[in-house]
């Protein structure tokens, strides 16, 4: 059996994560081991329910059932991430691994973050010059940004310069916070400083569009660093000076370290490499000729991206169009059938839906969906296996991927990723050796419409089911459960129209409760209600299954069947008013309770109608019922 390594990390950092997942397969090829990447889409700027929505995916995984584990940790900042899965490690005591953050008592292979920085700043300081420096942190107790900012300051100070500690942002690593805050930041200057130096690529790169749409050009006016080398960064304009950290090198050593440890090599406790500076164009240098190769590709792709992003939307509105008009969960199965028989090049050959059975649930019962873990039985609602879909089926919440072979002589790699709506969990998405819907954040805007999607189809099925129980209601007589008047005409009648229309011998059988007066009188409503239902109760337990029974009106109920055989009726017949007798004697009743019944036989030849078919019936019972009183 192959082993098996859980990977967990955080999608935003696509560029981090094309590197880093290159080198953990190339390690994991060499050995043949299979690989379970566990992905969240935490950010800083998420409100709390989708947090916990994308956090309940590091639930998923029994820590037990893996070889190993390896924590890309600088992703897992975001929401308190590495802390939870510290804990889960040092529980399982299953041999672990940490990259690019250290975590007490978890090895670790890292850049260190000063060198990097140092060099980066001695280029700014001694080839332009740069005095006056504004720095865009990570967060404050964040340890790497930290690192970067000490290279900063004591870079600074070697020169005979003093970084000014009010020109400081927490940027959160966050694109969208800096890019917000860079024309706030601009304003509060008395004037714009020699650099921004950035913690972070992302930042770096939402500095400069930021201060671009405010009049202000770099490297012309002012120059702007990043940190960690990211492609983004190697295809904009100007090209990103930045320091490297050797991801791909680094992620492979990272998987070699861990498989040591899997076969028995002591714990090395932290491993730390240098990192190295990187010349771009943001800085003020003008690129070389690798530069120039990069840009040309970086052109290519700016007229490609839109083209290919207008594509990717529509195949999301495909995915919001396949399940938007379902009535029952087997509808969604089949509304993704059509959609992704039809096209899945986005997800790939083989991926699965798996929807938690709690969620499954709430879609036909008055239950509550899990906000933590999942539950043992999962439903497999959409698969497809080698381009083919499969039958809906269920697995357990131990199996994780349908159709796994642990026995395959090919290392694999599966990407989990959560379905929840808020904090609601929904399930999970994965596929199979498909992870190039990393890049550009294809994947995080996949599985967001597949959970809306699925949502929506909750909601449709949710009132489906409510409009039946709403139309039941309208048919049903409220104190019998039987069908009313309205029932009669809407359902029963049509039924024996079928049955005529169809050939078939049928039955319209009338019950009338004796004396059904005398007991309203002298008893009162209530017990008359009582006799009422107890024969409700009589003709539902005797009347064949397929008969449909009707409170008519009053004491008077209809029974309308397919019927083969004359004594049988009569069987029928009798039996109803045996039981109403019994059933008297049971529950000593103070009143006397019997029933009058009649039919008639629907000749399959016969042109008469429904009506006149039902006055004979009726008159049947009534000729018994005359003798009832006679008798009383």
């Amino acid at each position: 059996m192959k082993r098996k390594i859980a990977v967990f990390t955080n999608g935003w950092n696509d560029d981090y994560l094309e590197f880093a997942l290159e080198g953990i397969r190339r390690r994991a090829n060499e050995d043949k081991i299979d690989i379970f990447i566990f992905m969240e889409y935490t950010s800083y700027d998420n409100n709390e329910k989708d947090k916990i929505g994308e956090l309940n995916i590091l639930n998923l995984p029994d820590l037990k059932d893996f070889d190993g584990v390896l924590l890309l940790g600088n992703t897992l900042n975001t929401a308190n991430e590495n802390a939870i899965l510290r804990e889960k490690i040092l529980q399982t005591k299953v041999p672990s691994l940490c990259l690019e953050y250290q975590l007490e008592d978890i090895n670790c292979i890292r850049t260190e973050n000063y060198n990097g920085m140092k060099e980066l700043m001695e280029h700014m300081i001694n080839l332009h010059n740069v005095k006056d420096v504004f720095y865009i942190s990570g967060p404050s107790d964040n340890a790497e940004s930290n690192e970067r900012y000490q290279a900063v300051v004591d870079t600074m100070k070697k020169y005979g310069l003093k970084m000014n500690p009010d020109n400081v942002f927490d940027g959160c690593w966050s694109y969208a916070i800096v890019e917000e805050n860079i024309p706030k930041i601009v304003k509060s200057l008395d004037k714009l400083p020699d650099a921004f130096i950035c913690a972070n690529d992302s930042m770096a790169l939402a500095t400069c569009i930021a201060l671009e749409k405010i009049g202000i050009s770099v490297p012309q006016d002012v120059r702007v660093t990043g940190f960690d080398n990211l492609m983004s960064g190697n295809y904009f304009s100007p090209m990103l000076t930045s320091v490297d950290r050797g991801w791909n090198e680094r992620s492979y050593q990272a998987m070699d370290s861990l498989i040591n440890l899997i076969n028995g090599s002591p714990d090395f406790g932290d491993k730390l490499y240098d990192s190295k500076f990187d010349l771009g164009e943001s800085c003020g240098c003008s690129m070389g000729d690798e530069g120039k190769k990069i840009q040309k590709k970086a052109r290519m792709r700016a007229f490609s991206i839109p083209v290919e992003r207008t594509i990717f939307d529509w195949h999301l509105i495909g995915i919001d169009d396949a399940v938007s008009k379902v009535k029952t969960v087997d509808d969604i199965h089949k509304g993704f059938s059509k959609l992704w028989e039809s096209s899945h090049n986005y997800e790939g050959n083989e991926f699965y839906i798996c929807l938690d059975q709690n969620f499954v649930d709430s879609m036909v019962k008055d239950v509550d969906s899990k906000s933590e873990g999942y539950s043992d039985s999962l439903d497999v609602i959409y698969g497809m296996k080698d381009g083919q879909t499969i039958d809906r089926t269920s697995i357990s919440l131990k199996e994780l991927v349908p159709n796994h072979n642990p026995d395959s002589s090919e290392s694999e790699m599966y990407l989990f990723i959560p379905l929840h709506s808020g904090a609601e969990c929904l399930g999970y998405y994965v596929c199979k050796n498909h992870i190039s819907t990393i890049k550009d954040f294809y994947l995080n805007s996949l599985t967001r419409h597949i959970s809306s999607g699925l949502e929506r189809a909750r909601q449709n099925i949710q009132l489906e089911n409510l409009n039946k129980i709403l139309e039941d209601m309208s048919v049903r007589d409220e104190l019998t459960g039987l069908y009313n008047r309205m029932g009669y005409e809407k359902i029963v009648i049509p039924y024996l129209n079928d049955l005529r229309s169809s050939k078939k011998k049928s039955i319209i059988m009338v019950a009338d409760i004796n004396r059904m007066k005398v007991i309203n009188d002298e008893f009162g409503h209530l017990q008359g209600d009582a006799a009422i239902r107890i024969i409700a109760y009589v003709l539902k337990s005797t009347v064949p299954a397929n008969w449909k029974t009707v409170r008519y009106g009053g004491d008077e109920y209809v029974m309308i069947g397919e019927c083969d055989n004359e004594k049988d009726v009569e069987v029928v017949k009798n039996e109803i008013i045996n039981k109403a007798k019994n059933m008297a004697k049971e529950l000593a009743l103070p009143f006397k309770l019997s029933v009058s019944v009649g039919y008639v036989i629907v000749d399959i030849e016969d042109k008469v109608g429904n009506e006149e078919y039902f006055r004979m019936a009726d008159e049947a019972m009534y000729e018994m019922k005359q003798k009832a009183h006679r008798e009383a």
